[in-house]
Order: C-alpha cells, then sequence, then structure tokens
C-alpha cells in the first residue's frame, strides 16, 4: 500500500497498489488490503502484473491514477520513504509500496532484561519509541498524574496502555496533557477457560454466547473484556511505521501478551529497544520489563 507521492515522474503501476491519504481511516485501509487480496485470489496469482496494478487501481475504491496523483513540481523530493515524514507545503506523502509492507520483522538479539523498582522513579538516559503500560485497576488519578515522565522518554513513538473500561476517558485525558494522543485500540475479550474446553476449545466453537464470558461486577453493565489504548507522542520527528492486518480483537483466557508483543514489534520494525512498565518477571529479547516494586 502506498501513499500519495510528491515524484515527479509517474512511477509504474505497480508501486501505486493503493492509496493511503492522511488521517485516512483503519476500517478505508483495512478495505483496500481486502480488495487487493480479491483480486488477487480472482486472477489466481499473488504477483501482479502492470495490467492487474491497472484494472485493480481503476476499478476499485484504490481510484483511478489520474485523478488522484497531482504531484507538486516545486518541490525537490529525495526519493526516501518514510511512514510519517511530514515537509511543510507538501500536498501528500509517500510510504514504501505494498510489497515493504509485509517486511519480515527480524527477531532481537540477545535476552530482555528485567528491573525491580518503583515505576514512578524510574530514570533512563535512553529514549524508547515504544512503551507498553500494564497499570493495576484503579490506579488513583493522581498516581496517573505521576507518569508525567513519560514524555521525556518519548521524543516521538507510540504508547500502548491496558485499561477497563471505566478507566478510558481518564487515561485518555491524563495522557492527553503528556502529549500523548489516543489514536487506536485494540480490544482483549476475557472468555470463561471452563466453560470454553468444556465446549470443545475456541478452535472448535460452533456458536458464541455470553454466557462463555467471564464477567467482572460493573456499572451499568458487567465487564468482560479489557482495552489496550494506543497513544502517539506529539512529534515532528520521523516515525516509521509498518501497518499490518493484526485483529484489533482478541478472544483468550489470558492477556495476550504474546500477541501484543509481537503487534507492536510489527508496527515498529524500528523502535529499537523497547519499555514495559508493571511489566511480569517473564523477558523478552529487545525489551526492558520493569516489576513494580512499592517504596
Amino acid at each position: 500500500m502506498a501513499r500519495r507521492s510528491t515524484r515527479k515522474k509517474l512511477p509504474n503501476p505497480e508501486y501505486l497498489m493503493g492509496y493511503v491519504d492522511d488521517n485516512e481511516s483503519m476500517d478505508c485501509i483495512m478495505k483496500k488490503f481486502k480488495q487487493l487480496e480479491e483480486y488477487q485470489t480472482k486472477v489466481g496469482r499473488n504477483d501482479l502484473t502492470s495490467d492487474d496494478c491497472r484494472e485493480l487501481i481503476t476499478n476499485t475504491s484504490f481510484g483511478n491514477i489520474m485523478n488522484v496523483f497531482r504531484p507538486r513540481y516545486d518541490i525537490e523530493d529525495d526519493y526516501s520513504s518514510s511512514s510519517e515524514e511530514v515537509t511543510e507545503g507538501r500536498h501528500s506523502r509517500y510510504i514504501d509500496p505494498v510489497t515493504q509492507s509485509y517486511k519480515t520483522v527480524q527477531p532481537a538479539i540477545g535476552k530482555g532484561e528485567v528491573l525491580h523498582n518503583n515505576v514512578f522513579n524510574l530514570k533512563f538516559d535512553q529514549s524508547f519509541e515504544a512503551i507498553l503500560i500494564n497499570p493495576p485497576i484503579g490506579l488513583p488519578l493522581r498516581n496517573k498524574a505521576k507518569l508525567k515522565f513519560l514524555k521525556n522518554l518519548m521524543h516521538k513513538g507510540l504508547v500502548f496502555l491496558w485499561t477497563c473500561k471505566g478507566e478510558i476517558k481518564e487515561w485518555v485525558e491524563t495522557m492527553e496533557k503528556f502529549k500523548l494522543h489516543y489514536v487506536e485500540n485494540l480490544v482483549w475479550v476475557q472468555v470463561d477457560k471452563k466453560k470454553i474446553e468444556a465446549v470443545g476449545g475456541l478452535e472448535n466453537l460452533q456458536d458464541f454466547s455470553t454466557d462463555l464470558l467471564q464477567k467482572q461486577r460493573g456499572s451499568p453493565f458487567a465487564s468482560s473484556h479489557m482495552t489496550l489504548l494506543m497513544f502517539r507522542k506529539a512529534s515532528s520527528d520521523k516515525l516509521e511505521l509498518r501497518h499490518q492486518r493484526t485483529c484489533d480483537v482478541v478472544f483468550d483466557f489470558d492477556k495476550p501478551k504474546t500477541y501484543v508483543y509481537h503487534m507492536i514489534e510489527t508496527l515498529l520494525p524500528e523502535a529499537g529497544t523497547k519499555l514495559e512498565l508493571w511489566a511480569d518477571n517473564d523477558t523478552r529479547a529487545g525489551w526492558i520489563h520493569v516489576v513494580h516494586l512499592e517504596d
């Protein structure tokens, strides 16, 4: 998938598989990926020819090339690839073509690091592009406000934070004060392990009933899910994002830690070392895990 390009010369059609406009919703982006997959199934091959690309762009919501490709001739383009590089005066930005969107994420080398410390007293000499936070439910607002050190740990990047539905508003408002703006979320639907096993497991489930959900007391409704909020640090710096087809709803007995780690690593392939707060004692290569200790 490619965003509109400021190139002066029209690239080959295979590099114009589709356009993702600035601020385009995730639903629209996923619709375009679905159209691409359906067309690949129709023609019986994944490697599309130039003629295939022309037909795809012309006959789907990918759009007609000449209607959407409006280069600015007063701007020099260095042909660099950037997921979010913004230059004042440009009408649009260029993103890696679709072949790059499926780039394999290289596993980090070495073991992760576990630190036992009070989360609110953390100090690091480095910055992070990815921070995963697992705060306890019911954390007082005054303690949420103590996480203001996050804005100094991140010059650019994304913060991922688990919360129950009753605290979403409070967390979003708190993060906004740290110049961390809400952009997306993932939902973990909590299912009852014993009830799922009684019907043969999730993979053999023929029909889903709310009776299979874990239910926590709530008001006015019982709660059966947790939400992973995603915030982006306000910054003009380039941030390499790898858009993916990861589902934004997960059904599981336990918090889907491995799923989330992989999602973050795929989304931010150039993030380097990543930070997790209120972590368990488990380690993962490329991560610093902070296990909270009270003073």
